[in-house]
């Protein structure tokens, strides 16, 4: 069975470019990484306030990509291969020395909602 797990970007616009980033994410990033094997989901968020607890940037965008995969390396090898090619068009609008990413898996055993 394919493990779940979810790919996390937090990313900060160049000045002045944040609409143009957010539109980015939601009409070309988020669907071409879609069309790569083992992405199932994606969803852009906004960042509502300051990062708490330590020193960071004042991250803008959130994108979660939700992959199943056994491999979740090889899953996310895909992206350099295509990233910068008409498959998958990148931005100047974004600022990559002010952004981050990072995956997470399900923790074992399972959390629950508070009843």
């Amino acid at each position: 069975m394919k493990k779940k797990y979810q790919f996390m970007a937090l990313a900060t616009a160049m000045p002045g470019k944040l609409e143009e980033l957010k539109h980015w994410y939601d009409t070309q990033h988020l669907p071409d990484c879609l069309k790569l094997d083992g992405f199932v989901s994606a969803q852009r968020f906004d960042v509502v306030g300051k990062p708490m607890g330590m020193e960071a940037p004042d991250f803008e965008v959130l994108a979660i990509y939700v992959l199943e995969t056994d491999n979740v390396e090889e899953c996310l090898a895909q992206i350099p291969k295509v990233a910068r090619t008409p498959a998958m068009p990148f931005t100047d609008s974004i600022d990559l020395t002010r952004s981050v990413r990072f995956v997470v898996s399900e923790a074992q055993p399972p959390q629950y909602p508070k009843t």
